[in-house]
């Protein structure tokens, strides 16, 4: 019963300890705004909403003028972008 109860408290603590950890940082957005910011701000990216083939074109054209950006990081900035400025369902545009 006591082992009960001790396990019962550390789920707790756990728990409360996760709850108020920071936000995990999204390593798309740091290289959105690491890379990118390199050669123009971000405002560029208000409005935006794109399809995952424009973005990847998109991002392929800054790579294509020097930005440095590896395979796995390509990825990870066109998964951000897609996620947060792609093209909404039409049902989401209403």
């Amino acid at each position: 019963m006591l082992v009960r109860i001790a396990a019962g408290m550390l789920t707790l603590t756990l728990a409360a300890a996760a709850w108020n950890e920071p936000p995990a940082k999204n390593r798309g957005r740091e290289l959105v705004e690491n890379v990118c910011t390199y050669c123009h701000n971000l405002d560029r990216l208000r409005g935006k909403e794109l399809s995952r083939e424009e973005w990847r074109g998109l991002i392929k054209g800054m790579i294509s003028e020097g930005a440095p950006v590896t395979d796995q990081e390509f990825s990870m900035i066109l998964d951000y972008l897609v996620t947060n400025y792609g093209r909404r369902p039409a049902r989401e545009q209403q």
